[in-house]
């Protein structure tokens, strides 16, 4: 008997040729869906939740979804990446108002930039005044303080002080 007059012969060649036309017709569109597929699940990826900005201006800032107590022992600052550009700007306005001699300083103030929180405090010396400015933050049950603006020294090396940290920490933001 001849193997090409057998109709389960036909049949197999005929199943093996729709099959190999299904497999090349889904690595067609798998051509297709799956650079797609890797993009969307790129874009959804999530970003991370903190900054961490050091406190003696000697290492490259980070980003972290945590904070530790590691952290705290390091000298690093934690900042919300959402609310980073608002702390620069702080910054710079406090370091702004230590260079101002004329503006009437407030006795105090307080106030928080998403979980960072500022609180300053007007000291009164015989030739000027100055200011004592503490930030700190409360991330994932950490509490980590900084201490901006000394009373101790002038209000220009406060002022030089935090020019020079946010100069750092603009330079090296992604």
């Amino acid at each position: 008997m001849y193997p090409w007059r057998d109709i389960k012969y036909f049949e197999s060649r005929i199943w093996g040729i729709q099959l190999k036309f299904m497999i090349l017709q889904t690595i067609k569109t798998m051509k297709f869906f799956l650079p797609v597929f890797l993009l969307l699940i790129s874009g959804i990826g999530y970003s991370q939740k903190y900054v961490i900005i050091d406190k003696r201006i000697s290492s490259l800032l980070s980003y972290t979804n945590a904070i530790t107590l590691e952290h705290n022992h390091k000298n690093l600052f934690p900042v919300e990446n959402t609310e980073l550009r608002r702390f620069i700007s702080e910054l710079e306005k406090i370091a702004k108002f230590l260079t101002d001699t004329k503006k009437l300083k407030p006795q105090a103030f307080d106030y928080n930039i998403g979980k960072t929180r500022f609180v300053g405090l007007k000291v009164s010396l015989l030739k000027e005044e100055r200011l004592d400015v503490v930030i700190s933050t409360d991330c994932d049950g950490m509490k980590i303080f900084m201490h901006v603006s000394d009373s101790k020294t002038t209000n220009a090396k406060n002022a030089y002080f935090i020019n020079t940290w946010v100069k750092y920490i603009k330079s090296n933001l992604k």
